[in-house]
């Protein structure tokens, strides 16, 4: 069966800056709205604004992004464009991504992984890695940042329950100059309400928000 045709290249339909924003990128990953890991990104928020900083929270889950076809198209066009970059807003989100001076995924982890909604897209920038493995000058010309990710899991127990969405972070943000932090990861927090009810745990989430915000500063100078 054919593959889909791949369009002309064009230019894409976000327009990429290397001029990067003042805030911090705080990604909430979750499906649910106003959940364990929605906390955990307010909270890195205000730790962000009481360091004195801005940030910006995202949720992935308004956002439509349909799923990479496996279609190679990226690979062969000369601009590295996906064939779905106009059917979307996956584009949106990798300008925010690209843009940022610093990123903070907050997320649940399901069977020792990320959400299927932020994993959907992380596999749309397929055309980045490609871009970063041709060498293209307009990926390349982005400044070295630092990643951040807090990770939510229900469960109490585990050796290696941060570990499958600690390597996808780590391997999805090497296409996108950034290097990911070791991760914070919170156990047993599975009703809603138990991160905000942990104190330990909300002083841990004030304080990503200062080191990402640190992180930034040392981005923007």
């Amino acid at each position: 069966m054919p593959g889909p045709s791949v369009e002309p290249s064009v230019e894409p339909s976000v327009e990429w800056s290397v001029e990067l924003s003042r805030s911090v990128l705080i990604l909430e990953c979750s499906h649910r709205a106003g959940g364990n890991s929605d906390a955990a990104a307010e909270l890195v928020a205000r730790g962000v604004r009481e360091a004195g900083g801005e940030a910006r929270v995202v949720a992935l889950r308004d956002y439509n992004v349909l799923a990479c076809l496996a279609c190679r198209a990226c690979a062969k066009d000369k601009k590295s464009a996906c064939v779905l970059r106009k059917k979307d807003q996956a584009e949106e989100l990798f300008a925010l991504l690209l843009a940022a001076p610093s990123v903070v995924f907050c997320s649940p982890v399901y069977f020792y992984a990320l959400p299927s909604l932020c994993k959907t897209w992380i596999d749309r920038s397929q055309r980045f890695w490609e871009a970063r493995r041709k060498g293209d000058a307009w990926l390349l010309q982005y400044p070295e940042r630092q990643g951040f990710a807090c990770l939510v899991g229900g469960q109490p127990m585990g050796q290696k329950l941060f570990d499958g969405a600690r390597l996808t972070l780590k391997y999805f943000l090497v296409n996108f100059a950034m290097t990911l932090a070791e991760p914070v990861g919170f156990r047993g927090k599975d009703e809603r309400g138990d991160l905000l009810a942990d104190p330990l745990a909300v002083d841990r989430a004030l304080a990503l928000g200062r080191e990402a915000w640190a992180a930034a500063q040392g981005a923007l100078k």
